[in-house]
């Protein structure tokens, strides 16, 4: 007498066989599926501590706008209030980095082109 396992879709000699390797095939079911829940946990995971870190220095680069726009602003006012004082104020410059660096602004959308 053979035996057919449904699960399997094949036929042994005994039930105890027929048993053993529909038993073997769960646990090796189970153990994908255990294998695949750890894959997307350590996925997702590693997803996370990147927002992270994008945030971290997200916050880093507004502190530092932050920290940039007061310093103009302070700029702005003191050259004002020398300006009221004296009627004008020169300034020189011998040196591209006094210079303000406005080509910075475009290098995003130019970088495909170099």
């Amino acid at each position: 007498m053979l035996y057919y396992s449904e699960k399997l879709g094949k036929t042994f000699k005994t039930e105890q066989e027929c048993l053993k390797a529909e038993f073997a095939a769960k646990e090796e079911e189970n153990r994908q599926k255990i294998l695949a829940e750890r894959r997307a946990a350590e996925e997702k995971e590693k997803k996370e501590k990147a927002a992270a870190e994008r945030k971290e220095l997200a916050a880093k680069v507004e502190e530092a706008r932050k920290s940039m726009v007061a310093a103009q602003q302070t700029y702005r006012d003191t050259i004002s209030e020398f300006v009221k004082k004296y009627g004008s104020y020169h300034w020189t410059s011998n040196s591209v980095d006094d210079i303000p660096k406005l080509f910075e602004l475009f290098n995003p959308f130019f970088k495909e082109f170099l």
